[in-house]
């Protein structure tokens, strides 16, 4: 090619370049002409390289005037550094939140996306590797925060891409392999910022909630390279894993072990093992470390109670030496109430070390199917001395069930104080009357142990005497 000729073509592609940048032909704007105008002059900035608008408009209330909803997309440029990008986009939205009102805009779905674009199959829309977004209302009180929240937002989003996230939308980033997982993962704790990442087949994911903890993100490493398992996450419910089809037989229980003799961490970590079929094949706590909560301990009695004598000679409770009483069914925010007495009616001190053995029935007299009593986490099953004329208590909770779709309540309970004494069935009152319970097939009950007392927790005054009559259960 002469030299003049190949020159001729480079000054063509310049000028082309500039004509690009200075028309942006990737522009469109379906929105009113001067919500177009205004948007325009918003993107007129360096590093942005195109925009488009769309616009509907609603009628929510027939008396009200009709509301104007805009979606502008803003295209920047993939070059921006975290700190331009978040000075261009905290300086973007603030203009568009201040400048809102005075069109009509009553919503505004903003979002700033970067980097080479991909066509949607069977959509017009394109896809980015880059986006961060939000929802802006510029009427409401509560809404000034906005265009910074979102320029930190695409801030830690440049961030990551420029760390090698494959891909980041709204704080959720994609890496190809391990290795670049565990690089975004170290970006992020450094930067103190909440994130999911993701594998890209989606094998192996993970979600901070506050912040990335890198010994949790090694662990689903080390679970991937296993080669064992299809799925490994760590969520806010804990570490899962799942299995593939192809594990071998003995992949549970070397799991378990794995995962028993696991390094704990500061924080107690749950897990959970499932089949491909995602059957629950095992559960427990990484390291064997248990929250505070749910190690048990001695109940910690009422500040205004003492503690009954530990008589070691006393004897363990009859069947003739307790007497079975129901307390009042409470309930708050879904959840449900019941406690349950046993009092010593016997001459002297007797005890007992157990849960009280407890049937729900319902208005055939038949035990609802599929209940589980579950002992409540965090209370040690202890030896109790009852001096004579006293009752101790149990406490029952479980979740409000519905029974609208299963009518078939609890009516009564049928109550023994220890496995092999005759129980007495007994129905729940509330001020004498007498009530139902939404206990129904499948429900899942926690009941701590027999002990002397509880927080929260007091023996009515005359319970003994206001129970309904009890009778011998068959």
């Amino acid at each position: 090619m002469k030299p003049l000729r190949a020159g001729a073509i480079v000054a063509a592609l310049a000028l082309i370049a500039v004509l690009l940048v200075i028309w942006k032909p990737w522009d469109s704007c379906d929105a009113p002409d001067d919500v177009c105008d205004f948007l325009a002059t918003v993107a007129d900035r360096d590093g942005v390289l195109g925009s488009q608008v769309s616009s509907r408009v609603s009628e929510r209330d027939a008396l009200a005037a009709p509301e104007l909803s805009v979606d502008v997309q803003f295209e920047l440029s993939d070059q921006l550094a975290p700190g331009q990008a978040r000075e261009a986009v905290t300086q973007m939205a603030q203009d568009i939140q201040a400048g809102a009102p005075a069109l009509d805009m009553n919503e505004i779905h903003l979002s700033f996306v970067a980097g080479p674009s991909r066509k949607i199959q069977g959509s017009k829309t394109k896809a980015y590797p880059l986006e961060a977004s939000e929802i802006i209302s510029p009427a409401a009180a509560d809404e000034q925060a906005k265009p910074a929240l979102l320029g930190e937002k695409a801030a830690f989003a440049f961030g990551l891409r420029h760390h090698g996230a494959a891909s980041v939308i709204n704080g959720s980033a994609t890496a190809d392999n391990l290795e670049q997982l565990l690089k975004l993962g170290e970006f992020t704790a450094q930067a103190k910022h909440p994130a999911e990442l993701v594998l890209a087949d989606h094998s192996v994911r993970y979600s901070a909630t506050d912040r990335t903890d890198m010994s949790e993100l090694q662990l689903l490493a080390d679970a991937a390279k296993r080669g064992i398992f299809q799925n490994a996450g760590i969520d806010n419910s804990g570490l899962n894993l799942t299995l593939g089809n192809q594990a071998p037989a003995a992949a549970k229980q070397e799991t378990h072990v794995w995962l028993e003799q696991h390094e704990a961490f500061d924080e107690a970590m749950p897990y959970k093992l499932f089949s491909a079929g995602y059957e629950v094949l095992a559960e427990g706590w990484v390291g064997g470390k248990k929250p505070e909560s749910l190690i048990p301990r001695p109940v910690v009695l009422p500040d205004n109670v003492t503690s009954w004598p530990q008589d070691p000679s006393a004897p363990w409770c009859a069947e003739g030496d307790v007497d079975i009483a129901l307390g009042t069914p409470d309930a708050a925010a879904g959840s449900r109430y019941l406690p349950v007495f046993a009092k010593n009616t016997s001459a002297g001190p007797c005890a007992l070390r157990s849960y009280p053995q407890i049937a729900f029935l319902n208005a055939d007299g038949d035990a609802q199917p599929d209940v589980q009593l579950q002992p409540e986490p965090g209370i040690l099953l202890e030896r109790v001395t009852i001096p004579a004329g006293e009752a101790v208590i149990s406490t029952l909770e479980w979740n409000a069930m519905s029974t609208s779709l299963d009518p078939d309540e609890t009516v009564a309970l049928g109550i023994a104080a220890a496995r092999g004494m005759t129980p007495v069935e007994l129905a729940p009152a509330v001020d004498g009357q007498p009530t139902t319970l939404d206990i129904l097939d499948g429900a899942r009950i926690t009941q701590s142990p027999w002990v002397q007392a509880r927080d929260g927790w007091t023996v009515p005054s005359g319970a003994f005497a206001q129970q309904s009559p009890a009778r011998p259960r068959p």
